[in-house]
């Protein structure tokens, strides 16, 4: 999962910089479908302490890859994600992601 999230944040870098370069081609440079380049980009507006859970490797463990690809129309809305992905408001204190 942290290289799914390390790719997301790069194709949205690649999308930032794109200066006008139609969405397709970033795409086919990145070597991945159109619709696969965009779930990722979603990714990389996951909420901050979702993201450090799974770098640190604190997820709850039906938080998987597969389960992040498919909720990838995520809302930007930190609280919305929290609830569509169905984990509470984070603990700072927590060693694992509250669950």
């Amino acid at each position: 999962m942290v290289r799914l999230l390390l790719r997301a944040r790069r194709f949205n870098t690649t999308l930032a910089q794109g200066e006008g370069v139609p969405f397709a081609a970033l795409a086919e440079r990145e070597g991945v479908s159109r619709s696969y380049f965009t779930r990722l980009v979603r990714l990389s507006y996951l909420a901050p302490d979702i993201t450090q859970a799974i770098l640190d490797g604190r997820q709850p463990p039906d938080l998987t890859a597969e389960k992040l690809l498919e909720h990838s129309r995520l809302p930007l809305a930190w609280h919305d994600q929290r609830t569509m992905l169905g984990l509470p408001e984070s603990d700072p204190n927590s060693k694992i992601y509250p669950c």
